[in-house]
């Protein structure tokens, strides 16, 4: 005979009835979860593409209306600071004036949500490339960061970051070639004009 008591018996066997039930709710729960992380990697993916699709053909006033939260805050490569969509479009009016083309092949390394799906923080390799007004060219292989929002039913940014290797860049690499072709010009004019006086006092005597 069973030691088990018939009210214990009941509730052994409800609990039995109602583990795959359990189960399956956990399932159904994970399953949600993952369509909506889904869903959100899809919109920012089409986002990005928009945004950056708009700034290579250089239309930053664009980017600015239809992308950028009233109030977003860049930090730029050089260490320009700017608020607002008016200061946005103000920044690359400026870099207008000495770089003919800025183009971007950006890829997304890393995201994080927040508060859910209402914030998201991305990262990744900017892909820049510029041509000079002087003519010259170079990569620059930035990083970037953007924080957005999603508010009036579509993602805004509401801060970028990009930033580049401070020590080895081709800026820098431009930048020290110059120095030392002035500083070998000038070693060499300094040595033409030491050797022309040296030579007038030698017959001077």
């Amino acid at each position: 005979m069973s030691s088990i008591k018939p009210h214990k018996s009941l509730v052994l066997f409800l609990a039995l009835l109602l583990s795959p039930l359990s189960v399956i709710g956990q399932d159904e729960a994970t399953g949600e979860i993952d369509l909506v992380a889904s869903a959100i990697a899809e919109q920012l993916d089409q986002t990005k593409t928009e945004i950056f699709q708009l700034f290579n053909q250089g239309k930053y006033a664009d980017i600015a209306e239809q992308y950028c939260h009233p109030e977003i805050t860049c930090m730029w490569n050089d260490g320009t600071r700017s608020k607002g969509r008016q200061g946005v479009v103000d920044f690359f009016a400026k870099l207008k004036e000495f770089i003919d083309v800025i183009q971007v092949n950006p890829t997304t390394a890393e995201r994080a949500v927040y508060e859910n799906g209402k914030y998201v923080v991305s990262i990744g390799a900017l892909g820049d490339s510029y041509e000079m007004a002087s003519g010259n060219s170079f990569d620059l292989n930035s990083s970037w960061m953007a924080t957005l929002v999603y508010e009036d039913d579509k993602w805004q940014l509401i801060s970028f970051a990009s930033s580049t290797n401070a020590f080895d860049n081709p800026v820098i690499d431009g930048f020290l070639t110059l120095r030392t072709a002035v500083s070998a010009g000038i070693g060499l004019l300094v040595g033409v004009v030491l050797t022309l006086l040296f030579r007038r006092k030698k017959k001077a005597a």
